[in-house]
């Protein structure tokens, strides 16, 4: 599970204030394991609030039919599985979600890289069992050879794509943000235009609550305590942002604990300091591309990070470990989202 951003109903208590009307709710479970939820000013003409409420969870198990690599016959195992060199076909939200992240690979220099499913697999992270030992250097070294984002090639034109080598391909780290942006096609299709959706760490909000006011989100605090951090100001124009994190997935080797999140420069477990990394992103950016963007800059950690985010003038918020407890560390771009009631 990645870092999580928090939706709240209110910020302080004003006494004798008369009830406000709060949004209309609707949640489930994406991906088998994660949780959603879309809250709206009011549901659409002639459609029932169970009706949407299919749509969306009907829109997100076929996401996943699409884009798990738990189970071997959805789209992206059997593109993992195609003949090295030959095209194939893909889906839109297929063909979306690598070339989003074939941007971000390129962005980053390789920092990204969704061809890391081999490695993911070796560290326990995937479908195969934990470990009973740390990998080997000729373990790490073997799975290496299987990875390589330039090794996908995409033919815009077509919707298709080729492995020109052996990649394993595992779009978990934008899967959020790809979740995101299709439950956001089925609201625009509705017209609905005053929303916060959120799959686990990502969220889309556009214009205001029922009540007139700005959505309230926060920075969850990485200790587990489910209390905000950092309260943030997106406005009315909308916003994505996203959060990752490596204080909720990781797991023990020989007693040793290691995050979910590889680093593909030196093919093993981030070890930094860094413990959750949000971003903001405006103008109508995709949320899956702001998926990958966090994932990105969580994996360079603060000091890289911050270099990258100046290089690339992004708005990330760093919440960093300390013998105390927690320091933030944030790009100016991201100074204009922070409240300062925290």
């Amino acid at each position: 599970m990645r870092g999580l951003l928090i939706f709240l109903l209110s910020v302080g208590i004003v006494s004798c204030s008369p009830p406000t009307k709060e949004p209309i709710t609707l949640s489930g479970i994406a991906y088998n394991s994660m949780a959603w939820s879309v809250k709206i000013d009011k549901l659409p003409a002639q459609l029932s609030y169970q009706q949407l409420q299919q749509q969306l969870q009907s829109r997100l198990d076929t996401a996943n039919q699409v884009l798990s690599t738990y189970q071997d016959d959805t789209e992206l195992m059997k593109f993992n599985q195609s003949t090295v060199g030959q095209w194939q076909t893909l889906s839109p939200l297929l063909f979306d979600g690598v070339s989003t992240a074939l941007t971000v690979s390129q962005a980053t220099s390789g920092v990204y890289d969704v061809t890391i499913g081999a490695l993911i697999e070796l560290w326990g992270f995937g479908k195969q069992a934990v470990p009973t030992h740390i990998p080997t250097d000729t373990e790490i070294a073997q799975a290496r050879l299987n990875v390589g984002w330039q090794s996908i090639v995409l033919d815009n034109q077509k919707h298709q794509a080729q492995r020109q080598k052996n990649v394993f391909v595992n779009l978990s780290s934008l899967g959020e943000g790809l979740a995101v942006d299709e439950l956001q096609k089925i609201l625009a299709n509705y017209h609905i235009n005053s929303y916060m959706v959120s799959v686990a760490g990502t969220l889309s909000t556009k214009g205001v609550k029922p009540n007139g006011q700005a959505w309230q989100i926060a920075i969850e605090k990485p200790d587990g305590s489910g209390l905000p951090e950092q309260l943030l100001n997106l406005g009315q124009q909308g916003a994505i942002v996203s959060t990752s994190g490596s204080y909720r997935n990781y797991h023990e080797i020989d007693g040793i604990r290691y995050s979910h999140t590889i680093d593909p420069r030196t093919a093993k477990p981030i070890n930094h300091k860094t413990v959750s990394t949000t971003v903001v992103f405006k103008d109508k950016t995709a949320a899956a591309y702001a998926d990958a963007w966090a994932t990105a800059l969580n994996v360079l950690g603060v000091e890289e990070g911050l270099i990258m985010a100046k290089k690339h003038h992004l708005a990330v918020y760093y919440l960093v470990k300390t013998p105390t407890g927690f320091s933030e560390q944030y790009s100016p771009e991201f100074a204009p989202f922070l409240r300062g009631d925290k």
